[in-house]
């Protein structure tokens, strides 16, 4: 198995060993940056993974963005493009577990480059399609599919492979850093695609989509190859599947993060989903509007994965983690308690950085505390948070259909600092972690 410590120094051409990477020589700018970026200045292997994580997310978040609006100008449906949206959800759902398994019993590079290639091999499809007048939103909703089943397969694959690539005190710092990576796509890419609709078309907004993801693949390829931990319980997949779940569940931390990190994301995240349905009924926002609360949200995200990137061993992490559903919760109590849209701004902000503390932060201790063999499997649970979504969507457009949009995220802000009250109580281990 490849596997690279961050203490290993890899000899250069004369044989001796290069000197220990050190931080910059540009005062207290420089360290920060350092201890920021660590695991990817000091790791080479990680860097490449990195770098094509950044590529594969700033990829698939344009195709979401170009695929809503063209699905609503090919239909002039709102339940329609909603269908295709969350297309992605239900083989994300179905196929997190299988990706787990694959990920604990197959070589770790492969599969993450497959489903890269697999994902730009799709929107090619997708380009060629549109390019030809052939396109219509079936299959639109067939690629969102197909694409979520990807998504499911390399996830775990990835996020197992990092404990591989970087040392264990790095851990948190490598994790935050992929947390880092989706946020600045979240951030960044929705509004370049958006752009770039108008400027070029759709058709060449796919073309784009398809050589970003390409490139990734070669990224990747730079990586060592990762295998599994020779170990590894060749069985059946159903079995692999069950061990995975006992596993789990005599890891009472991780089954403490497991149940904690859905709980939060099953509350907080359908928010985000129908955040322009809030935003219509509270502030009568402008679409452009809705834009400027969702790069709130990226905002958000991308401070608080700077600053999951600075902790180490010892920060209260735990207490951290536990904050995350406590700050979700005040910040959607304000939103709805100061129905203005200044306070909705700050509200995003607010979600932005608790999801980094669940998300970014509760994988790298959940990694931490589990051992190899079992890491991809953990992570394929973890992954159906996604997939679960629309149990959390469904309920409060219903609700904000029957009792408005303010009564139903109150009582949402409610749950989450209920659940997060309970949870300071009933998770000890959770709460002890430094």
């Amino acid at each position: 198995m490849a596997v690279q410590d961050s203490t290993e120094q890899t000899p250069n051409a004369s044989g001796s060993a290069p000197p220990p990477a050190r931080p910059p020589r540009f005062g207290v700018v420089g360290r920060s940056f350092f201890h920021t970026f660590e695991a990817v200045i000091t790791n080479r292997d990680f860097r490449m993974l990195w770098f094509g994580m950044v590529l594969s997310m700033g990829g698939f978040q344009m195709q979401m963005v170009a695929r809503g609006i063209l699905v609503y100008e090919m239909t002039n449906d709102p339940f329609i493009t909603g269908i295709v949206g969350m297309g992605f959800a239900p083989s994300l759902l179905i196929v997190s577990l299988y990706g787990g398994v694959l990920g604990d019993r197959v070589e770790r590079r492969l599969l993450i480059q497959g489903s890269q290639a697999a994902n730009g091999v799709l929107a090619g499809i997708v380009a060629i399609l549109i390019f030809s007048g052939m396109l219509a939103w079936g299959h639109l909703f067939a690629v969102s599919v197909a694409q979520g089943a990807m998504f499911a397969l390399q996830m775990p694959a990835r996020q197992a492979a990092i404990p591989s690539l970087v040392g264990k005190d790095q851990l948190p710092n490598a994790f935050a850093l992929n947390a880092m990576a989706m946020s600045m796509m979240t951030l960044i890419a929705p509004a370049l695609a958006g752009l770039l609709y108008e400027v070029i078309g759709p058709e060449n907004v796919y073309v784009l989509v398809c050589s970003v993801m390409l490139s990734a693949v070669v990224f990747t390829s730079l990586v060592p190859k990762m295998f599994p931990p020779e170990n590894t319980n060749q069985t059946s997949v159903i079995e692999n599947i069950k061990e995975g779940f006992r596993y789990i569940g005599n890891n009472k931390l991780v089954l403490n993060l497991l149940i904690y990190s859905v709980i939060v994301a099953l509350l907080s995240m359908p928010f985000r989903m129908l955040v322009q349905v809030y935003a219509k009924d509270v502030y009568g926002s402008e679409p452009s509007e809705v834009g400027i609360l969702l790069t709130a949200l990226g905002l958000g995200g991308l401070v608080g994965t700077i600053s999951i990137a600075n902790l180490r061993k010892g920060h209260k992490r735990g207490w951290i983690v536990l904050g995350g559903a406590f700050v979700a919760g005040a910040s959607l109590a304000f939103m709805v308690g100061v129905p203005v849209y200044a306070a909705g701004v700050l509200g995003m902000v607010g979600m932005g950085l608790a999801e980094q503390a669940r998300w970014a932060l509760g994988q790298s201790l959940m990694m931490e505390n589990t051992t190899d063999e079992y890491r991809a499997r953990v992570m394929s649970v973890l992954m159906m948070t996604f997939g679960l979504m629309p149990l959390g969507m469904l309920p409060l457009g219903w609700a904000i259909k029957e009792f408005g949009a303010r009564p139903a995220v109150g009582v949402t802000a409610v749950a989450l600092l209920a659940f997060a009250s309970l949870s300071v109580f009933l998770m000890p281990k959770l709460r002890r972690v430094e």
